[in-house]
């Protein structure tokens, strides 16, 4: 009976992809909304087989599932997949609105077929497992590696023209619509329930802990995120707002069928307080361009979570949860080298071989009449403004 409601908050939780689709799309420039949907679509398809191809054996350390050739797929491996499918999408967000189409799937392949599944079975099978690591729903395996993967992603794509000006400064580039954007994350919110709850009845019983603690966390992050935004910049600030929601989220998956209601809450605080800020450093202070906040969001909301789970998860003394701490700590490490050792590299070797970056040319056309032909929104003009850079002093 678990395994049966795995399989539907599975399949519910796959709503999740939606909500990224919108997100992303809201996030870009008119321009290139066409690209960043389609984008989505082609990632969804690319990691999909990749994994049926060799992710699910390696996340699973069963031969048969290479290509399912022993008929070996069930339901944990379904699980495995949608998980799958909400990292792979995460990096290609991260190159938004510069890169080329054909280097992004390549990153999906390499994100299903390697970065998650080995994250996975490290965490769930191998080495971490056996120190008794905890990573109920892929604070680390999913979101972590997602966020480092982004972050090669970001680096070596390198900013948007016009993101930074000769002087050091950055120019805010916003999406064409908020409200679309605005969707995808209330989507991701009600989808993030099952998601969790999926893992909880798959590995250790029904319960409703979860869809409580996600909700509980979300809104503590957001409520977090928008009073930081308010004393820092006198304004509630809606991006930095739905980051310290989205992180919050991602916060959270590492044990939240196992934390009591209380230790959501104060995780969702600590990630809606932090997300956002190291969001803004990214940009302003390192100057690494990420137009979905996914290093951020994932990449810090994991760390987070992983780290979190020593002093949320039920244990008997302070003892344990520190020695419980240095297991998370090692993961984090080792999820981290994984992710970006094998996204790094084989952008590397395909920006020497064949540019991972459009043309000045197609990126000021807008990668949707560069790429693809055609126009998302012929009749609309999206205009540059600035936003939270004029407020940091």
């Amino acid at each position: 009976m678990n395994e049966r409601f795995a399989i539907v908050f599975a399949a519910l939780a796959l709503l999740v992809r939606v909500g990224m689709a919108w997100y992303a799309t809201g996030l870009s420039r008119s321009k290139n909304a066409a690209a960043a949907v389609l984008r989505n679509v082609l990632d969804f398809c690319v990691a999909t087989l990749a994994f049926w191809a060799s992710g699910a054996a390696i996340m699973s350390a069963d031969v048969g599932l290479y290509f399912d050739h022993a008929g070996h797929l069930s339901i944990p491996v379904f699980f495995h997949l949608v998980l799958v499918l909400f990292a792979s999408a995460i990096p290609v967000g991260a190159g938004g609105e510069r890169s080329k189409l054909l280097p992004m799937a390549i990153v999906s392949f390499f994100m299903a077929s390697l970065v998650v599944p080995l994250a996975g079975y490290f965490a769930w099978t191998g080495l971490l497992a056996r120190l008794d690591y905890i990573d109920e729903a892929g604070a680390s395996v999913v979101h972590l590696a997602a966020g480092m993967s982004a972050l090669a992603v970001a680096i070596l794509v390198g900013p948007r023209t016009g993101k930074y000006n000769r002087d050091g400064s950055s120019n805010m580039i916003p999406g064409h619509s908020l409200p679309m954007a605005s969707v995808g994350v209330i989507v991701m919110l009600v989808a993030w329930g099952p998601y969790v709850l999926g893992a909880g009845a798959l590995y250790r019983g029904f319960g409703v802990y979860g869809v409580v603690n996600v909700l509980l966390a979300g809104s503590a992050g957001a409520l977090a995120a928008l009073a930081g935004s308010v004393i820092r910049f006198g304004k509630p600030d809606a991006m930095l707002t739905y980051s310290g929601l989205l992180g919050a989220l991602v916060a959270v998956t590492g044990a939240a069928n196992l934390m009591p209601t209380g230790g959501a809450v104060a995780i969702g605080v600590v990630a809606g307080a932090i997300v956002p800020w190291v969001l803004v450093q990214i940009d302003l202070r390192f100057k690494v361009d990420d137009p979905t906040g996914a290093v951020a969001i994932h990449g810090i909301g994991g760390l987070i979570g992983t780290l979190a789970v020593a002093f949320v998860a039920p244990m008997n003394t302070m003892g344990q949860r520190f020695q419980q701490l240095g297991v998370q700590a090692i993961g984090v490490v080792l999820i981290s080298v994984i992710a970006l050792a094998s996204i790094g590299v084989p952008l590397l070797v395909l920006r020497k071989a064949i540019g991972i970056r459009a043309s000045e040319a197609n990126e000021f056309d807008g990668l949707d009449l560069a790429e693809h032909d055609l126009n998302a929104y012929p009749d609309f003009q999206q205009n540059t403004i600035k936003s939270y850079h004029l407020r940091e002093a």
